[in-house]
């Protein structure tokens, strides 16, 4: 069975995300980024993946396609207030390997590690910042990624308005990790349900580890991946570990070496095999999970 991760980060020399450089050794920017895509080749490898997608910086993402291109594909954030926006999506659609873009619907990257702090919903999305970078993935044919963080519902907007833009949900919909955890994220999983309807909207079951309450296999999870299944199918469902986040970072405060490892550090195995050996779904279904939403989402070919 053919598995690809839908979505990995940048894995980093000296442990968490931005760690302090060694100092025994030149680090080149070059050095830094052959090691940077071989620690993730190397991971996926380890756990039995056979590709993944990253979401990077844009030399991070361009190397690791570049150098291994039939393990690696590549999504892209933009500025979506850029002059240049259509140039630069249009040339990163003429990238072999460079497969979709992505959007923030909140204020997570501002709150994600401050004490008490409430994630909303970004106020750009009603002041109409965002129309012309969902106009132009429209028109470019690049699938999107929805960091939803709970608010799915958003998205729904967006379907009605482009039918041609494939969507795609990320982490069930709901808020991932905080240094404070809305006490039940799954609150928010009727507004990911409600969004089955529209043809072109996927969902990205992804960092089951960090979400879920309870040790591996993650038992808490399956009640709510059966009810996303029911709704979606599992042809427009597709798994990913985000096993970067797991590691590193989301709890702990950056310190001299960079951020530590995550209290509860997670496994990138655990993440992939709560599912792949799991008896609640068929083969049938883990084929569509595993990759065939993907390679269809994103027309990745084989």
């Amino acid at each position: 069975m053919e598995i690809i991760d839908a979505q990995i980060h940048e894995p980093h020399i000296g442990g968490g995300m931005r760690a302090e450089k060694p100092k025994e050794f030149e680090l080149t920017p070059e050095l830094e980024l052959f090691i940077n895509v071989e620690l993730a080749r190397e991971a996926i490898d380890c756990v039995g993946a056979h590709k993944a997608i990253v979401y990077a910086r844009r030399e991070f993402n361009r190397a690791a396609v570049g150098r291994y291109p039939a393990l690696f594909g590549a999504v892209e954030v933009f500025d979506y207030a850029a002059p240049d926006l259509e140039e630069q999506m249009a040339a990163f659609k003429a990238t072999p390997g460079m497969l979709a873009c992505r959007i923030l619907l909140t204020n997570y990257s501002k709150v994600w590690r401050v004490p008490g702090a409430k994630l909303e919903r970004t106020p750009l999305i009603e002041q109409g910042a965002f129309d012309r970078y969902w106009a132009l993935a429209a028109k470019l044919k690049i699938p999107m990624f929805f960091g939803a963080h709970g608010f799915a519902s958003v998205a729904a907007m967006v379907a009605e308005r482009h039918p041609d833009l494939t969507i795609i949900i990320d982490h069930f919909g709901v808020t991932q990790s905080m240094v404070e955890p809305t006490p039940d994220r799954w609150n928010a999983l009727p507004g990911l349900l409600a969004l089955a309807k529209y043809p072109n909207v996927f969902v990205k079951l992804c960092g089951t580890p960090i979400i879920s309450t309870k040790p591996y296999p993650y038992k808490d999870i399956w009640p709510h991946i059966h009810k996303i299944l029911h709704a979606f199918g599992p042809g427009r469902c597709m798994w990913a570990s985000d096993f970067t986040r797991q590691r590193w970072g989301t709890e702990t405060p950056q310190g001299p070496d960079g951020f530590p490892p995550r209290k509860d550090w997670k496994p990138y195995a655990d993440a992939l095999y709560y599912m792949l050996h799991s008896n609640e779904i068929s083969k049938s279904d883990k084929e569509q999970i595993f990759s065939g939403a993907v390679r269809r989402a994103l027309n990745w070919k084989a």
